[in-house]
């Protein structure tokens, strides 16, 4: 997994960088699948943005965007909002998964079976 951090009107702290990395890694624990997760911290006056966008197999790309007055609780809450949808996409594909696998119950092959005669 990449972990790419970048700062758009901030210079980007040993310390920032790597609080970004270690946040980031924990998102390995959700889905082990993730390709790269791009850090994108901002700064107007007082208000700090962290978006984070993570890229996933197959195209799927998670994107969370946070702003505080703190850089360090952005990152935070924006580890939350893609630990939520994480976990929201690993079921949506375990779902999806299932019902492709489960064939039609007995009673079920049963039934289509009388109404056709």
């Amino acid at each position: 997994m990449d972990i790419i951090v970048t700062g758009k009107h901030l210079s980007i702290t040993d310390a920032i960088k790597s609080y970004a990395e270690k946040k980031a890694r924990k998102l390995e624990r959700y889905f082990d699948r993730v390709i790269r997760i791009q850090v994108n911290l901002d700064v107007e006056s007082e208000r700090h943005t962290a978006e984070m966008i993570l890229s996933a197999p197959r195209g799927s790309m998670l994107i969370a965007e946070v702003t505080d007055h703190d850089i360090y609780v952005a990152i935070d809450r924006a580890v939350d909002k893609l630990e939520r949808q994480l976990t929201r996409h690993k079921e949506k594909l375990y779902q999806r998964r299932t019902k492709k696998g489960i064939p039609p119950a007995p009673e079920e092959m049963a039934e289509e079976g009388s109404s056709t005669l």
